[in-house]
């Protein structure tokens, strides 16, 4: 999954300093606030300042996760998505006309906004690729690579990977069940592929023999 690729993000400090915020409302939400449906009347740009929201789509029966948003994103509500707060959040807020005259006269945030909005892009993309060509052993596996390249942490036994995501939130950026997830890290840490730390973090011993799962099917 594409969920998680490295991205440079604003330096919310400087930010701050500047002209950027002007505007924009900040705004505290508890986890499990909804921010925007397909349905919401209202169009607004918001910039995570602290905490998680997470991008999805829902069917009757299903959601699936676009994406997770985190400090220093910026993302507009005209998508046909739902955003909610996965954890306590902080955002600032300003509507989409009042932020689109901000652009003309300021356009530093624009190659901010396409960087989130093309990640967007790249997360539906890959989610497509991952369900037509890839096992869920493999997801899985491109997920934990991708998640130890971005955030992990060299050790001298491999490479310290912090897991601050349910597994339901997993299984649904993978496109599988929560059962599924926690069967397969089990299986992976018997194998000696993964060892748990803590609830929230894995040691990868090797790198590569966890990349060697992530071939798509033959």
């Amino acid at each position: 999954m594409h969920a998680h690729a490295h991205l440079a993000k604003p330096d919310l400090a400087t930010i701050a300093q500047g002209a950027l915020l002007d505007g924009f409302t900040l705004r505290d939400v508890p986890k499990g606030y909804l921010l925007s449906t397909p349905d919401s009347p209202h169009n607004q740009v918001l910039m995570v300042q602290s905490g998680r929201l997470r991008v999805y789509l829902a069917g009757d029966n299903r959601e699936l996760n676009l994406s997770f948003l985190e400090a220093g994103d910026i993302y507009t509500t005209h998508t046909p998505t739902y955003v909610e707060a996965v954890v306590p959040t902080s955002i600032w807020l300003i509507d989409t006309p009042t932020f689109a005259r901000k652009l003309a006269t300021d356009p530093s945030v624009t190659p901010v906004m396409m960087r989130v909005m093309g990640r967007l892009l790249s997360n539906a993309v890959g989610l497509i690729e991952d369900l037509a060509f890839r096992e869920v052993p493999a997801r899985l596996a491109r997920f934990l690579c991708q998640l130890a390249e971005r955030r992990g942490l060299r050790q001298e036994h491999g490479w310290l990977v912090p897991l601050d995501f349910s597994m339901q939130d997993i299984a649904s950026l993978l496109g599988t069940t929560r059962q599924s997830i926690s069967s397969l890290i089990n299986q992976w840490e018997r194998e000696g592929v993964l060892l748990r730390q803590s609830r929230r973090s894995l040691l990868v011993p090797s790198l590569d023999a966890l990349k060697a799962r992530c071939s798509p099917l033959p």
